[in-house]
């Protein structure tokens, strides 16, 4: 009897899973809406689910299995990561009620006070990813005069932040968030894409009038120059330039993460200009097949090319954020792609999600979709 019982469980899971859409070719029913309702319902869902004291996400997980995360220094990163995702989605769209534009304003008083985190220990620090997107996001907030907290007090949380990334800034000239080799004061360990992220924010620092160290800046332009391969591809860490044709560096597996770092490039040296620009977007247009093939997969790099489900939305928001250097006749070609490949991690609650992360993954990926979706022109048909 138990036998038959498990047998039947077994077929049934087969049948459910040959019945699955297939996301590279077809948009799951929870996608099928117009772009202004994914926006609206987005925004509704995270002024639904913002924690009481203005945070988004949580570490509480009912999964057996999770990401390593040291308490509370890790915590801490992914919830101030997060937090500054779901502000600048909040932001960036043009849809506004006063519920939203509260939550937005107690979100910016939490980060003015907690972007600022510390590394969990020497060989975590997740914390970068709450300096780049904290940074970014202040600095948005700076530009933008928006309410939640006075312009000195955002400028003194992001001069904090630029203090903490001279430190963080490896010999090498990059940012990571792991290292494995020399548990130390100063990290040893980068990778080209967290790299990316912090140049991008570093640059939206210097635009509010924030002052960035030069000398930074060089050595970072530096390093991802050196990460980049002749096929415009980008290494996965400093040291894989030992290997440069692992899986994980080659198109399938790097065109979620070549976007971000050729718009970090564009932003500090000209001899990235807008056709390199092209080259990472059609190199994620042709390759989405493993890009989707990575979505919800629960382990990291398990997928096709060494892909990671939390590459996905990641990718999409630093292409769909370099779009504004590239002229409108590329929009038509890129957007529709961009927009859809948005919508099939939508789901029936109105959040977005790329890769299960204990209770933050609703929120930073909503936060993501909505800075995508956001910026997307009105008259871009997906």
């Amino acid at each position: 009897m138990r036998f038959a019982v498990a047998l039947l469980l077994v077929l049934a899971g087969v049948a459910r899973s040959e019945d699955a859409p297939h996301l590279a070719r077809v948009m799951p029913p929870a996608g099928q809406v117009p772009v202004e309702q994914a926006i609206r319902e987005g925004v509704e869902y995270l002024v639904k689910n913002q924690n009481r004291d203005g945070s988004f996400g949580h570490h509480v997980s009912g999964r057996t299995y999770e990401l390593w995360c040291q308490v509370p220094g890790g915590h801490q990163a992914f919830k101030a990561a997060s937090t500054a995702l779901c502000w600048m989605g909040l932001d960036d769209v043009p849809y506004k009620t006063e519920a939203s534009r509260k939550a937005q304003a107690k979100c910016l008083r939490w980060l003015v006070d907690n972007a600022r985190v510390k590394r969990a220990y020497a060989r975590q620090f997740y914390n970068i990813w709450s300096f780049g997107y904290g940074l970014r996001a202040l600095a948005q907030a700076l530009r933008t005069e928006a309410e939640g907290a006075p312009p000195d007090e955002i400028r003194a949380t992001m001069k904090a932040i630029i203090k903490a990334l001279v430190v963080y800034q490896s010999p090498d000239g990059g940012w990571g968030y792991l290292d494995f080799k020399v548990p130390a004061y100063k990290p040893s360990w980068s990778t080209p894409f967290t790299t990316a992220t912090v140049m991008i924010a570093l640059h939206e620092a210097r635009e509010a009038g924030v002052e960035v160290p030069q000398e930074m800046i060089d050595k970072a332009v530096a390093l991802l120059w050196r990460s980049r391969t002749p096929d415009g591809n980008y290494v996965y860490s400093i040291d894989h330039k030992y290997y440069p044709h692992g899986l994980i560096n080659r198109p399938g597996g790097s065109s979620l993460r070549n976007p971000g770092c050729n718009y970090a490039l564009h932003l500090f040296d000209e001899k990235m200009g807008v056709d390199g620009l092209r080259v990472g977007l059609q190199q994620m247009v042709d390759n989405h097949r493993f890009a989707i093939a990575g979505l919800r997969r629960p382990r990291p790099h398990e997928s096709w090319y060494a892909v990671s489900g939390y590459f996905y939305l990641y990718g999409h928001q630093y292409a769909a954020t370099s779009m504004v250097a590239l002229p409108k006749a590329d929009h038509a070609k890129y957007w529709p792609h961009l927009v859809r490949s948005t919508l099939k991690t939508r789901q029936n609650d109105g959040s977005f999600w790329d890769y299960p992360t204990y209770r933050y993954h609703k929120a930073y990926g909503t936060g993501y979709a909505l800075m995508i979706l956001g910026r997307c022109p009105p008259e871009i048909e997906p």
